[in-house]
């Protein structure tokens, strides 16, 4: 058995040192594991404290041990931040877990990358097929049903055609009804970019080889089709009608780990990426209508040389404000309680390398009475600094509305 221990998002816990390091020094730490640079693990007297360093999820570290990494804020402002943010869900973990019960809907992209993720086992393995009684007309066959050939054909002066009950070797049965209709539902709400074309290419695969098949809606109950298919393709079908019945509000899916509840695909999510996104995207959104745009520094069409005389550092800000082609504010996002030096120096050079007259840090707040907005300082009578700090654990819309609203009117000054 697998133990799984539960931690929240950059807690620090103390560890036997037998559980990561055999007694000749060997580390049992899976290697994919220690390439996500997930963690940190320091030797202390009596063994060693591990910090998980932004991520959240389910995290498989050795043999017989997992953590279940859970956010600091509730399950429904994780949900809204991965919506809004249009995270990739790229991180997929080629393990099963539970997901517990929950009346909150995860993002729809979520569960599309479950969805593919058991559709290329289906692909792999192939789609189920059962003998099927099927009604035929026409000459003769097999098993004629004699009152129905009576009533449709004899009595009307027909002595060649027949109606029969014939059994047939087929993949049109419920289940991959059931299945082509979650391929096309899932195809419409996944984004048109190349990190989906994989995915889309997995489910266009699926409906080639279910064209024959006739789609069929989903509706309560349903679900239990998939216990009575052979056991070499029921966890498959399982985990791909179950990410279908989330979509269709069937079922409900949390994030906590629990012994009930929905098997999907583990997910590992980075929380300094998805803040970065949520924040660019809000904004983004919310000063549409005030004519500014946000765009992403990140992205070279958008980055400026950080010197005058030479093109050697560009600057790579998180957030740029402008209205037109003029640069009215620049932003840097950071997932941390506290803005260090470097951070500082940062934005402070991103801004005056893009003539900006203002700057802003961006970081949730470590306690609902730090949030809001604080000014910092201004540089040389050139641009003036501020730090907004985001609420994560109350009413997340309405607290992401006050930011852009307080930002709007700094901008616009």
């Amino acid at each position: 058995m697998i133990q799984v221990i539960d931690l929240h998002e950059r807690e620090v816990r103390a560890f036997p040192r037998d559980y990561f390091v055999t007694a000749d020094g060997r580390s049992l730490i899976f290697p994919e594991v220690r390439n996500l640079s997930a963690f940190e693990i320091k030797d202390t007297a009596d063994g060693v404290n591990l910090r998980v360093l932004g991520l959240i999820g389910y995290l498989p570290l050795t043999r017989d041990v997992a953590l279940n990494l859970r956010p600091k804020f509730p399950t429904a402002n994780l949900w809204h931040m991965l919506d809004v943010a249009e995270e990739s869900f790229s991180t997929v973990l080629p393990t099963v877990r539970r997901y517990e019960a929950d009346t909150q809907a995860p993002p729809h992209q979520l569960l599309a990358r479950a969805f593919a993720y058991y559709v290329r086992g289906l692909l792999a393995s192939g789609f189920v097929r059962s003998y099927v009684q099927e009604r035929r007309h026409g000459y003769f066959q097999p098993k004629v049903s004699l009152g129905s050939t009576a009533a449709r054909f004899w009595s009307r002066g027909d002595q060649i055609n027949t109606v029969s009950d014939v059994f047939s070797f087929t993949s049109n049965v419920a289940a991959n009804g059931l299945l082509k209709n979650a391929c096309e539902h899932f195809l419409r709400v996944m984004p048109r970019n190349p990190q989906w074309q994989d995915d889309r290419r997995t489910l266009s695969a699926a409906l080639d080889g279910l064209g024959r098949v006739t789609a069929r809606d989903m509706g309560p109950g349903d679900l239990a089709i998939a216990d009575q298919l052979p056991s070499r393709l029921r966890a498959d079908y399982r985990g791909a009608l179950t990410s279908y019945a989330i979509l269709r509000g069937l079922a409900k899916l949390g994030f906590e780990y629990v012994a009930e509840g929905s098997e999907l695909p583990s997910f590992l999510f980075c929380l300094d990426d998805i803040f970065e996104a949520y924040v660019r995207n809000s904004m983004r959104l919310g000063l549409r209508e005030a004519s500014l745009s946000v765009a992403d520094g990140n992205k070279g069409r958008h980055q400026r040389p950080l010197f005058s005389d030479n093109r050697t550092y560009p600057v790579k800000p998180d957030l740029i404000f402008k209205s037109g082609q003029q640069v009215r504010a620049v932003g840097e996002v950071k997932y941390k309680n506290k803005i260090e030096e470097t951070d500082r120096y940062q934005l402070i050079s991103h801004t005056l390398a893009l003539g900006a007259g203002l700057g802003i840090w961006f970081s949730p707040a470590p306690m609902p009475q730090a949030a809001g907005l604080e000014y910092v300082g201004s540089f040389a009578g050139k641009a003036r600094f501020f730090h907004y700090r985001l609420d994560l654990s109350a009413d997340i819309h309405q607290a992401t509305a006050q930011m852009v609203e307080q930002v709007q009117q700094l901008v616009l000054v």
